[in-house]
């Protein structure tokens, strides 16, 4: 049913022009906000414009650093011209040139004098609190660090104590695939953030490569060395120092949203396709490519439309290039009436990468939250797993993949999906990325780093999935429908698998590292030592929640085809199909539960081990207060880190401080927001975040909760049932 479809999209799809394309893109310094953005959406929209694309339209939304759409703060527009940094003393060095290397400057730095700043260079040691800091001579001197928490230093050493900059080297580790040893020359794509407290530039500052760092390091170190070996008290001490210039501004500005569209012939629904077109320069696999494909697949099936290889879809397919998140924010706020038209989604971002290049690399399929559940997740599988049957064994019997992909993986977030997937705006939308990827978020993300064979096979499943759901009719939702229902059997059969082989692993005691993670479990779950009888009991009652989660999450999915019907006969049809459906996934989780408990029970008796009671759990004033706190939301969409751009670095460090408190446990608090609809108690967010998530610690939500509240992003209400 879908073969011919893939096929023909297949053969149309440009590799070639995709990633001729993305190094168009690649060319321009796309920070949020800023002339470079809106020159490659004006490039991507002459593009579409060659391609007759029907509709094209660039939005433009107010950039004034004090605007929100929902909850999330739109930047103050930022031009940089120029920016070097040079070593004057002892030694003559080039450092950074914008021109050369723009990743060198940190994004958003302020302007300095035209003469440019002259000072010393010291080393400021990471991880060092804010009371440590300050107790450091600062003024007037450069900072150089590889602190992570560059907020910190902004704060403390700059604003605070008077440094005229940072310098920073500091490497964000993906190891084994990436680590400070192996990746020696790249600059990290580093940037101030600033909300609507209007602090845009009150910091400026430069990024070395690691190597660069160790090196100035050892200078430093040196001199210091010498200083003190020097015996005249007279004799005049050693510096090292540096000149920064910097020639940029910020200023009330626009940033754009690049919207087009091929309409469909018969209803105002849409699939929404979106990949995020910021970064600096180059950052050709993040996102470069993830727009380009986008635009070629527009050209693809457009070409194919007017050559009548393709019918005019039902439905619409829209197309968005944003700002990562805040673009994406934009235009929803600035179009709720439509948010229900789109029926389903799709997020590209970094999907260009060669495999071959960077290690690790590997096509993943992200699902959606499962507080959203949707037949697309689903429908993208089909398509990748048909893209990935490129080579026959020998007797031509089976095909398989030459590049490496995971299906089903779940949800994560970390990009536009993200907004999408929130039940708030309940978009379905999967996301396909290459991860990991060493050169990420880095200078050395270049255009080399694409293949067009990647963006071929990424483009062609995106086009194919897209066109396939814009023209699904009866026939296909029924096929659809059938499909789903075998993938959900599976998904039930692996769960009650897995907490099998939990149990088993947990009863054997397993290996160190299995113990020591079981050990971490108890800790952050807030749990005292289980014995085996009590893991035993702990597991039986596993099976019935952990299952009957899974079974309300598939439900659901079927549930989710309804949102595809257009006319009367369809509906009819269709509901008889989905009723029948889900009364077979019925009956198979009923099978599953009573097949995983005999099994469960059968290890125990194998073992010796009978079930004995679980201690009570823990009813102190947080878990008492979870029973009775409703959260509620306070803006529409989901809550994201954007949102606590102007906190300070006290409150900033309870934030740390929970979650040094509670290790392992901020994916939970993540997932938990999701499961908010202004009804639930914390208590019964909770228990769906654990069915979800394996894990959960009821004061870490409260006392997380609180803390968004107490900065306007969540209220929190008693709820009148208790």
């Amino acid at each position: 049913m879908f073969k011919l479809i893939f096929k023909t999209i297949s053969k149309e799809f440009s590799g070639k022009n995709a990633k001729e394309i993305i190094a168009g893109i690649a060319n321009f310094h796309r920070i949020q906000s800023s002339p470079g953005f809106r020159s490659a959406i004006m490039f991507c929209k002459e593009r579409l414009d060659e391609y007759s694309i029907p509709q094209i339209i660039v939005h433009q939304y107010p950039a004034k650093g004090d605007n929100y759409y929902w909850s999330c703060p739109v930047p103050k527009e930022w031009a940089i011209k120029s920016a070097s940094l040079d070593l004057i003393e002892p030694n003559q060095e080039k450092l950074c040139r914008f021109f050369e290397i723009p990743c060198s400057v940190i994004q958003r730095s302020a302007a300095t004098p035209k003469e440019g700043l002259i000072g010393e260079v010291v080393i400021l040691p990471k991880d060092l609190s804010p009371k440590e800091i300050r107790e450091v001579e600062l003024k007037d001197k450069f900072v150089l660090t590889n602190d992570p928490d560059l907020k910190k230093v902004r704060y403390v050493a700059v604003k605070e104590k008077g440094a005229l900059g940072i310098i920073y080297d500091h490497v964000t580790e993906l190891p084994p695939i990436r680590t400070r040893m192996n990746f020696p020359t790249a600059r990290r794509y580093t940037s101030f953030w600033y909300g609507q407290e209007k602090l845009e530039g009150d910091a400026l500052g430069f990024v070395l490569s690691a190597q660069q760092g160790e090196e100035l390091r050892t200078l430093i170190e040196k001199v210091s060395k010498e200083n003190n070996d020097t015996k005249k008290e007279n004799e005049k001490k050693k510096k090292v120092k540096v000149c920064a210039k910097i020639d940029s501004k910020f200023y009330d500005g626009k940033m754009e949203v690049l919207e087009f569209c091929i309409p469909g012939k018969e209803s105002s629904q849409e699939v929404l396709a979106v990949a995020h077109i910021c970064h600096p320069k180059p950052s050709a696999v993040d996102n470069a490519s993830g727009c380009g494909t986008l635009v070629e697949v527009a050209r693809t099936l457009q070409s194919l439309i007017s050559e009548g290889k393709l019918e005019q879809p039902r439905r619409g397919i829209r197309f968005l290039l944003v700002a990562e998140f805040t673009g994406t924010f934009c235009y929803l706020a600035s179009n709720e009436n439509r948010i229900n038209d789109f029926i389903a989604g799709i997020n590209l971002d970094m999907v260009g990468a060669d495999q071959t290049v960077g290690g690790g690399r590997t096509l993943v399929l992200e699902r959606t939250h499962n507080s959203t559940p949707s037949f697309v997740n689903d429908l993208l599988s089909i398509f990748l797993q048909e893209a990935a049957k490129e080579v026959f064994n020998f007797s031509k019997t089976s095909a398989f993949a030459t590049f490496k992909y995971a299906l089903d993986q779940p949800f994560s977030g970390g990009s536009d999906h993200h907004i999408l997937n929130d039940p708030d705006i309940g978009i379905g939308a999967p996301m396909l990325i290459q991860w990991p990827d060493k050169f990420y978020h880095s200078s050395e993300d270049t255009i080399e780093k694409v293949c067009e064979k990647m963006t071929h096979k990424v483009g062609t499943i995106a086009a194919a999935y897209c066109y396939f759901i814009a023209n699904m009719q009866l026939p296909a939702l029924i096929w659809l429908a059938n499909e789903i229902t075998s993938k959900s059997k599976g998904r039930i059969t692996n769960q009650g698998r897995e907490i099998i082989n939990e149990l088993s692993n947990m009863l054997t005691k397993g290996d160190k590292k299995e113990k020591e993670e079981q050990d971490i479990g108890k800790k952050t779950n807030n749990q005292p030592e289980l014995s085996k009888g009590q893991h035993l009991t702990e597991t039986l009652e596993k099976v019935e929640s952990e299952l009957n989660f899974r079974k309300e999450v598939e439900l659901k999915t079927l549930e989710s085809l309804k949102r595809l019907v257009l006319t009367e006969k369809e509906k009819a049809a269709l509901e008889g199909i989905i009723i029948k459906k889900q009364k077979d996934l019925e009956d198979h989780l009923e099978r599953e539960k009573i097949e995983t408990k005999n099994a469960v029970e059968k290890i125990a008796e194998a073992l010796a081990i009978v079930p004995e009671e679980l201690p009570k759990p823990e009813n102190g004033e947080l878990e008492r207060a979870a029973k009775k706190i409703v959260p509620k939301r306070v803006f529409k969409g989901p809550i994201t880190s954007l949102s606590l751009t102007d906190i300070d670095i006290e409150e900033q460090q309870e934030f740390n401080d929970l979650n040094k408190e509670f290790p392992k446990m901020k994916a939970t608090l993540q997932s938990a927001f999701f499961w908010i609809n202004g009804k639930r108690t914390i208590s019964e967010i909770a228990d769906l975040v654990k069915n979800d998530l394996g894990k959960i610690n009821v004061p870490y939500l409260v006392k997380g909760f609180r803390l968004y509240e107490k900065h306007g992003l969540l209220e929190l209400k008693n709820d009148g049932r208790r």
